[in-house]
């Protein structure tokens, strides 16, 4: 998971939410671990060292994918924006070569 719950939920949050969501992520981040340290000495045994990588990297490539696609980008938009557009619900634009709906009424 690396650092992306720590980017993610400084800002992804309602701040009436945002200790407990915190602490979900926090939580699930120290299971992530314990499940790699627990596991890695057995899968260096069954795959050896270079599977055991590849795996978890595959896992990680994975994350970055979900993450690509999942999660809206926030740059630059305060708090409150940010809450009233995962209010309004989030909608995947997974092709890159559409244009938001304002760009098209802009090029009428």
């Amino acid at each position: 998971m690396g650092t992306s719950p720590w980017i993610v939920n400084s800002e992804i949050y309602p701040l009436r939410y945002r200790g407990v969501g915190g602490g979900i992520a926090v939580v699930s981040n120290w299971i992530s671990n314990l499940i790699v340290s627990e596991t890695f000495l057995t899968l260096t045994k069954a795959l050896g060292f270079s599977g055991t990588f590849l795996l978890f990297a595959g896992f990680s490539f994975f994350g970055l994918l979900t993450i690509f696609f999942l999660v809206p980008g926030t740059k630059g938009l305060q708090f409150e924006e940010v809450e009233k557009m995962l209010e309004k619900g989030f909608k995947l634009n997974i092709c890159c070569c559409n244009k938001p709906a304002a760009e098209e009424e802009d090029s009428k």
